[in-house]
């Protein structure tokens, strides 16, 4: 009896161990991520679009996606340019990114409140988007994800402290039980490209750095960019959030000028007061990050499009 007894109760240590495997979600999974990517159809470098052009080239990046086949999509938000109507998403998004429709994780951008609500935007995604007000968290394999509207006017009570968004955050990220932690929005709280830092996601910025999230991706910027770890003031700390800028969807890429911020000798950027350096940069062409995403670790590789090299950025770190 004794002997039955026990065999049970390893049978159910046994189901237990392998369910709670199961909850967790795979060892690691594949992420695309990219946002600033389709064409108006009405743009006339959409019906001219050639390889080495700098417009309209969404098509072409999105086959990188594609052939990664990645298990999410993280989109970056601005999906569809410049007036997202229903018809554009069906003819112009659709054929491109819309091909990882199923996968896609999807981020409110500025172009997607061009209509009214955002609701061409909430239609073609359906079910994807967990919450219309544009912020919630979901699990992807063992990393914990948080979704976040940067478009603070749109968002009731904006996006500084004691607001229902950043309240909502921190009650999030405390009830976390996950290593690994990703948050993403549209408008970056760090660059070097053409709009530079944006301080309406500071305090949700802080809050990430207090609760230790290891990574914030943003769209905005017509580049790509990969900054240290930074803290809220955008001092390098190495318990502080990394940050990747990846507008390089298709629709557009831009290089900026000498009076778009400060640079040395060597055009890079310098670092100011409150405008970090990042650690890579890359204006001159479209792409897709592709994210590993590992129980206690993540790997980063930039896949440029039309490059001299299939990949130009790459690296790894540990979570906090």
């Amino acid at each position: 009896m004794r002997t039955t007894i026990a065999i049970l109760l390893v049978l159910v240590l046994v189901v237990l161990w392998l369910l709670s495997r199961c909850s967790a979600g795979p060892d690691t999974v594949r992420v695309a991520a990219v946002g600033d990517m389709a064409c108006d159809p009405a743009d006339p470098d959409l019906a001219r679009a050639t390889a080495g052009g700098d417009r309209c080239r969404h098509q072409a990046v999105s086959d990188l996606a594609v052939a990664m086949n990645p298990a999410v999509l993280l989109g970056l938000g601005d999906f569809q340019y410049e007036l997202p109507k229903a018809d554009a998403y069906r003819t112009v998004y659709g054929p491109s990114f819309g091909r990882l429709l199923s996968r896609t994780v999807p981020v409110y951008g500025n172009q997607e409140y061009k209509v009214q609500d955002a609701n061409t935007f909430t239609a073609y995604f359906g079910k994807r988007i967990r919450d219309t007000r544009g912020y919630w968290s979901q699990n992807i394999g063992r990393w914990h994800v948080v979704i976040l509207n940067s478009n603070c006017a749109a968002v009731a009570g904006g996006c500084r402290t004691g607001s229902p968004q950043q309240t909502w955050l921190a009650q999030d990220l405390a009830a976390n039980d996950r290593t690994c932690v990703l948050a993403a929005w549209h408008h970056p709280r760090w660059s070097t490209g053409i709009a530079g830092p944006d301080p309406r996601t500071a305090d949700l910025f802080r809050t990430l750095y207090d609760n230790r999230v290891d990574l914030v991706l943003s769209g905005h910027e017509a580049d790509y960019e990969r900054f240290a770890p930074l803290n809220p003031d955008g001092a390098p700390d190495p318990a502080g959030v990394r940050q990747f800028v990846v507008g390089t969807g298709g629709q557009a890429h831009y290089r900026p000028t000498a009076t778009d911020d400060t640079r040395d000798e060597h055009g890079d950027p310098e670092v100011t007061a409150g405008r970090p350096a990042g650690e890579y940069a890359d204006f001159d062409h479209h792409g897709v990050l592709e994210l590993e995403l590992r129980p206690k670790s993540y790997a980063w590789r930039f896949h440029p499009l039309e490059a001299d090299k299939p990949v130009t950025d790459q690296g790894s770190a540990s979570c906090h």
